[in-house]
């Protein structure tokens, strides 16, 4: 009996207490309304945001892609198979045969125009959701983890 009541009070602690949980399941709640609202063009919320950095990059290595967005390799490799299929991405081999680098290609750059209302709606939502103070915190937040984890 006494193993059972330290289980639970170890499970409340972690119901109550993990920033990990907790991010993840906003997390998910919040990709839902994104991916809801980008849905009519056929884009998720990752793979806009792949598209945006990319696009901002003006030519990027995956690494440099998974870096900034903090993607597993598996799951930026799942997409952009998706994206050069749909023809979004355009891969040119690198300086090095194992590195190749990424570039939008005009289709690439007209969905990330399309979808652009669909995700400001969205945005929007998720504010009104969230409020502007703890939408402006996760942000920060963002910005933070960027300086911290950026490697020059």
């Amino acid at each position: 009996m006494k193993q059972d009541t330290t289980i639970n009070i170890f499970a409340k602690t972690v119901g109550q207490e993990c920033v990990a949980m907790r991010i993840r399941t906003i997390s998910r709640a919040i990709s839902r309304i994104y991916d809801e609202a980008l849905r009519p063009h056929g884009i998720k919320a990752t793979q806009l945001g792949i598209l945006a950095v990319v696009s901002i990059l003006g030519e990027a290595k995956p690494s440099e892609v998974c870096r900034v967005l903090h993607l597993e390799v598996s799951t930026f490799s799942r997409n952009m198979r998706r994206m050069r299929t749909k023809g979004w991405l355009k891969v040119s081999p690198g300086k090095d045969r194992r590195a190749h680098r990424l570039k939008l290609t005009p289709s690439g750059n007209r969905i990330l125009m399309q979808a652009f209302p669909a995700w400001r709606g969205a945005q929007e939502k998720v504010t009104a959701l969230l409020g502007k103070r703890n939408t402006g915190a996760i942000g920060r937040m963002a910005e933070t983890l960027w300086r911290k984890t950026r490697k020059d």
